[in-house]
């Protein structure tokens, strides 16, 4: 699957390895610890990725860990994304505790806050 338009790939490898293959190059580098390189999918929705992915189910993947790196990136953007998959119907129960730091946290703008406390509250308080 294309991560990017700069020829980075996320590919499964055997018994359900995930690597990240770097067409330029020719590299291969484990997902999990390259995750950053995988944020561009978040620009995807949950269905799309899901589409490319037929035969799998998402969670046997590195996209778990995608949205939970991406609920604690810099900035403004990569936790938006993130936010935007939860509230598409992305699970939302292993990410409760990154969830109530973004709610209660001052480092991050209002809407994100705002955002965080209404999925959190979802869950926790139904």
């Amino acid at each position: 699957m294309s991560i990017n338009d700069r020829g980075l790939l996320l590919v499964r490898h055997g018994a359900g390895t995930w690597l990240i293959q770097g067409s330029a190059d020719g590299l291969i580098y484990a997902a999990g610890d390259r995750l950053a390189w995988l944020l561009p999918l978040l620009e995807q929705s949950p269905a799309g990725i899901s589409a490319m992915l037929p035969h799998l189910s998402l969670a046997d993947t590195p996209l778990p860990a995608l949205v939970r790196f991406a609920l604690t990136a810099w900035g403004e953007y990569w936790p938006a994304l993130a936010l935007d998959w939860l509230e598409s119907g992305w699970p939302i129960q292993e990410l409760l505790d990154v969830l109530a730091e973004m709610k209660d946290s001052r480092e991050l703008s209002q809407p994100l806050r705002h955002r965080a406390a209404h999925l959190w509250r979802k869950v926790v308080l139904p």
